[in-house]
């Protein structure tokens, strides 16, 4: 019974819309239309409305997103042009930033492996430091990678003096990774809270790269020459990039000697 009372009511309103001419028709479906067609057409405006605030909404997220990794490259270019901010001068030599990503050896002797390698034109021995102070040195490559032995290895050795006297000696570490100055004569002028940097003695490094601060003086079994204990300024366990100098010494009084 329902379902012929809705066919005969929508034959009705067809009988009626087909009446009149052109005009009337038109305006018959217009009253129609705001009328007893109004929820219908209404819900199709919101269902529409709301299909195009989606749309828009899927846009504008897709480009939050895209400016949310331009937002993170330029923190990362950031950080990167930080780190290669020294607070120490390093004279006219060219550099590399590389990142840490892996370690090589013992557990209190850990290597660094570094992401530049002979296509980055990295060689043996080249210095690897911080914006702090050094770090290492280059001691094997391959075509891609690189291995720094560190500061605080118990096998790295380095001829440093006192900044503020000059006086010379040779910085290396024990297995626990205390940093040591050595071969400091009794009597030296040398202080707690000096600054140790590199001296023309290594064959590593430039003159006046900073190592540490002095915080302890040791007397050696021997009585003839004392330690003095460094606090570094780099931690290099605590480092995830570092610069690569490109520096090689001048050895030339090496072969003149050797000539002569």
């Amino acid at each position: 019974m329902r379902k012929n009372l809705t066919f005969i009511l929508f034959l009705i309103l067809a009988i009626v819309l087909s009446l009149g001419n052109h005009e009337q028709r038109i305006k018959k479906a217009n009253f129609l239309s705001s009328v007893i067609y109004y929820p219908f057409i209404s819900s199709i405006n919101k269902i529409e409305s709301i299909l195009n605030v989606k749309e828009k909404n899927e846009a504008l997220s897709l480009k939050l997103a895209e400016q949310t990794q331009k937002v993170i490259n330029l923190e990362d270019e950031l950080q990167k042009f930080k780190k290669t901010q020294l607070d120490f001068e390093t004279g006219t030599n060219e550099f590399i930033l590389a990142d840490i990503i892996g370690y090589h050896g013992n557990f209190k002797e850990k290597n660094f492996i570094l992401n530049k390698g002979k296509q980055d034109e990295v060689k043996l021995n080249y210095p690897v430091i911080s914006n702090n102070g050094i770090v290492g040195k280059i001691i094997s490559i391959s075509q891609n990678y690189s291995v720094v032995l560190p500061i605080d290895h118990s096998t790295f050795k380095l001829g440093v003096m006192s900044k503020r006297t000059h006086l010379q000696g040779l910085m290396e570490s024990d297995i626990y990774e205390n940093t040591y100055m050595t071969l400091i004569k009794q009597g030296s002028d040398i202080n707690l809270g000096d600054t140790i940097v590199t001296s023309n003695i290594s064959t590593i490094f430039p003159k006046g790269y900073p190592i540490g601060i002095v915080t302890k003086l040791i007397e050696a079994p021997d009585k003839v020459y004392m330690n003095a204990k460094i606090s570094t300024f780099v931690k290099p366990a605590c480092l995830d990039q570092v610069i690569i100098i490109f520096y090689e010494k001048d050895k030339s009084y090496d072969s003149e000697f050797q000539n002569n």
